[in-house]
């Protein structure tokens, strides 16, 4: 199966949304659950040194340390956010200005994408898993960081993209999630 696509802008946003908060959201909520612990800590504490205990102290101390942590990860969060969203806006400025279709091809022997700046053929050996999230195809290579090739259903249509999922599910025998 092989398709030319043209370059959607709102596409490219939305994925780019979905991948940046598969990576985010789990760290935040962690990071939340810390801070509603740290809250209670110096509640905790407040409530002990009144009561005229000095242990409570240490509950002050570990919950205003639990804080700082949380700011900290907020603004490494908001930081990353930030660049990631202009690397979106730039690689949206370029695919537009060089108008030209993306190639994606989808064949037994390996999966090929092609665009104003890549032109990659690649075996699905090197393929870790695929995910399925809110009717968009995750190919996940297998490098170190999470690193995928993303296609939508409204790009191909509901039988390709369906038929797509038939051959990737052949080919890559872990899937990370199905989520549909």
């Amino acid at each position: 199966m092989k398709f030319e696509i043209p370059f959607n802008a709102d596409i490219l946003k939305k994925q780019t949304d979905i991948n940046f908060g598969l990576t985010w959201n789990k760290l935040l909520k962690r990071h939340k659950r810390d801070l509603v612990i740290c809250l209670c800590a110096i509640f905790l504490g407040i409530l002990t040194i009144y009561g005229k205990n000095n242990i409570g102290f240490i509950f002050l101390v570990i919950g205003i340390y639990g804080i700082l942590e949380f700011c900290k990860f907020n603004f490494a969060h908001k930081k990353a956010k930030q660049n990631y969203s202009k690397i979106v806006l730039d690689e949206i400025s370029l695919q537009t200005e060089a108008n030209e279709n993306s190639i994606w091809e989808f064949n037994d022997e390996y999966f090929r994408y092609k665009d104003c700046k890549y032109d990659a053929k690649i075996k699905w050996i090197a393929f870790k898993s695929f995910r399925i999230i809110e009717d968009n195809l995750f190919l996940d290579l297998n490098v170190g960081n999470r690193s995928s090739y993303i296609i939508a259903k409204e790009e191909v249509g509901e039988n390709y993209f369906q038929s797509i999922i038939n051959l990737v599910e052949e080919k890559i025998k872990e899937p990370a999630a199905r989520i549909l």
